[in-house]
């Protein structure tokens, strides 16, 4: 049996856990963003191309994300889930502020090692919270609240860095108790890393939530996670796969978008910087919250698959806006374009922990979701970053190619995603238990 709605946490400790939980998701986003707007003065400083640059800002990060995201998640379903969000954060900010000490290439390479083994620790252990927290007719927006971290803390990073390199560009070198003077890009990664050493304290507050079973759902507690994956293979390589896929795009623009509007249309991180904030608050927000809303009213009218209906209706619509954002050669038309991705992307992606709530058993969801990170950063940071930075460099052999590079990327990701998440529906249908919205 179920537990009620009555007998879950109160809802003043679930709404401050989630406040939490969406701020640390925000500044895991700030310290992962900013390394993108600052590219031009890094690679200019350490001498970086851009298939270094696409090794410090995917591989280097993802390598160890995905190393350690396995056995964190496996600790998310056995540990206290608050203690591994404050240590993660706590790694995250301090390599953060390394990063802005870098003096090699090597040093800022495991500097950003150190950040996703640090971010790897919050998903994980954030999904299985907000699991715990709120039951199955409100978990749909709880999710979508907390992963508006990611559109909040992209546009706080790229509305921060454009202030930060227009004040330091104004007046030099900054002096920093213990750091002594500091370059511009030095003192972006400082000020965006100290912060989350307070983050780290404050998550402490949160109250650990009871585990709870997995209400009405087939695949009993006591089973092995390898003999889940099997038994639950279809749904699990079309959420796994289908949702990697869609965040492609999404993922090709953190990491190469400030590079893609400085090249082909001579906006700097100062001029780009209130445009994307606002395209990383608004759209975003409004692309979560739509997708978690359809979500939830087709969980509540009885369809099973509403998540992947979500997800591959928006994934559709995403295809053409995909391939067309990096190839316009008028930049306001690419930042309406830019809108219009962000605003499918988040409605296709944001509600995906639904899934494997509704999934995967208590005892082995954290490790599922890491699972998930484990495939979507691999693809999404190491992969992606690689394949387009070879196709610029050795391919086109040309820097101001890269939106080609993007534009294959992202269509090639959105029409995959298409694909995956329409195949999986009627597993997605037979694997989910039944949603009330009454206790």
């Amino acid at each position: 049996m179920g537990q009620s709605e009555t007998s879950w946490p109160e809802r003043t400790a679930a709404n401050w856990a989630l406040l939490l939980l969406l701020l640390a998701y925000m500044l895991s986003f700030i310290d992962r963003i900013i390394l993108s707007i600052l590219i031009r003065p890094i690679s200019a400083d350490l001498h970086l191309s851009d298939m270094q640059f696409a090794l410090v800002g995917g591989v280097a990060f993802s390598l160890f994300y995905v190393s350690v995201g396995l056995p964190i998640g496996w600790l998310a379903d056995r540990m206290p889930r608050r203690l591994i969000v404050a240590a993660g954060i706590a790694l995250w900010s301090l390599c953060t502020v390394a990063s802005g000490l870098a003096s090699s290439f090597g040093w800022l390479f495991l500097a950003r090692v150190g950040v996703g083994i640090g971010e790897a620790a919050l998903s994980p252990a954030a999904y299985s919270l907000i699991a715990d927290y709120f039951p199955p007719a409100k978990r749909g927006r709880a999710v979508a609240i907390y992963t508006l971290g990611v559109s909040l803390g992209s546009s706080v990073a790229y509305l921060l860095g454009g202030l930060l390199i227009g004040f330091t560009a104004t007046h030099g070198a900054v002096e920093l108790p213990l750091f002594g003077a500091l370059a511009p890009w030095r003192f972006v990664f400082v000020a965006v890393g100290v912060p989350g050493l307070f983050m780290a304290l404050l998550t402490l507050t949160m109250r650990e939530p009871a585990r709870r079973s997995m209400p009405g759902g087939a695949i009993e507690e006591g089973i092995g996670f390898l003999a889940f994956l099997k038994a639950r293979r279809s749904v699990s390589l079309a959420y796994i796969l289908g949702y990697s896929f869609i965040n492609l795009p999404f993922a090709g623009f953190i990491l190469w978008g400030p590079a893609l509007f400085d090249r082909l249309h001579g906006m700097g991180p100062r001029e780009l910087s209130l445009p994307l904030a606002l395209i990383f608050l608004v759209p975003t927000t409004l692309g979560q919250w739509f997708g978690a809303l359809v979500t939830d009213r087709a969980l509540a009218r009885g369809h099973g698959d509403a998540a992947f209906r979500t997800g591959a209706a928006c994934a559709l619509l995403l295809v053409p806006v995909a391939i067309a954002m990096p190839l316009l050669t008028n930049a306001t038309a690419a930042l309406i374009a830019l809108a219009l991705l962000v605003f499918q992307v988040c409605a296709s992606v944001g509600h995906h922990a639904v899934v494997a709530a509704s999934v995967a058993p208590n005892r082995l969801r954290g490790l599922y979701i890491a699972l998930f990170f484990f495939v979507q950063n691999v693809m999404g940071q190491a992969i992606i970053a690689l394949i387009t930075a070879f196709l610029t460099d050795h391919i086109f052999g040309n820097p101001a190619s890269i939106g080609r590079s993007m534009a294959i990327v992202g269509g090639i990701g959105a029409a995959g995603g298409f694909v995956a998440l329409l195949a999986g529906r009627g597993a997605l249908r037979q694997a989910s238990p039944a949603v009330s919205q009454h206790p």
